[in-house]
């Protein structure tokens, strides 16, 4: 209604300006959901244990996070983002490293794993609700991070893949264990204050 009490169901201008007003927050939303996710990604690479060749950083958490949180395409582009940004020379990866030999290096399956674990969450982490099925799924995604990570180290680096995963998979096991629980955990409060904030 407007402020004489007439609908403005008559008024399609009035609706397409709001629909459009609409759109372009939840655009701008968006766009600032995936630069959140990709700086958060880059802060976790900065809190790391500096072992070889792989070092255990903080950004599994992030990514597994930006795929529940911004969806499986946003959550994928905010990885892509941040990976986008190493490769062109600013230091956002682990070890402050950037350019486009990263993607050859010992790192180069896991930075690329991040982006399909954040869709293959995104996609899946709104089948079911509970948290153990959370757990199931942000479990899956630290998984497949460290299968191409470990598939990459093999056949760019250690020539073995026995060797590759003693290097670049068992040393990551706990924290990763810990940062999936901790990435549930998030996630569940994330949902329970979305629901507490939608309209009845």
């Amino acid at each position: 209604m407007d402020h004489n009490g007439r609908s403005l169901a008559g008024h399609p201008t009035v609706l397409s300006r709001a629909a459009s007003d609409n759109d372009v927050r939840r655009g701008i939303l968006q766009a600032c959901g995936v630069a959140l996710f990709a700086l958060l990604t880059a802060v976790g690479a900065h809190i790391r244990i500096p072992l070889e060749p792989v070092p255990i950083t903080l950004q599994t958490l992030f990514v597994l996070l930006a795929g529940a949180i911004a969806g499986p395409a946003l959550g994928a582009l905010s990885q892509g983002l941040y990976l986008a940004g190493g490769v062109f020379g600013v230091p956002l990866l682990a070890g402050s490293v950037a350019g486009l030999a990263v993607l050859g290096g010992p790192t180069g399956g896991y930075l690329v794993g991040f982006a399909v674990a954040a869709w293959m969450v995104g996609r899946f982490i709104g089948k079911r609700s509970g948290f153990g099925w959370s757990v199931l799924v942000f479990g899956a995604g630290s998984a497949l991070i460290l299968t191409l990570g470990v598939l990459h180290l093999a056949l760019f680096t250690t020539g073995d893949f026995s060797a590759a995963f003693q290097l670049g998979a068992l040393p990551f096991l706990p924290g990763d264990a810990a940062k999936t629980l901790a990435a549930a955990s998030i996630y569940g409060s994330y949902r329970r204050l979305r629901s507490a904030r939608r309209p009845v």
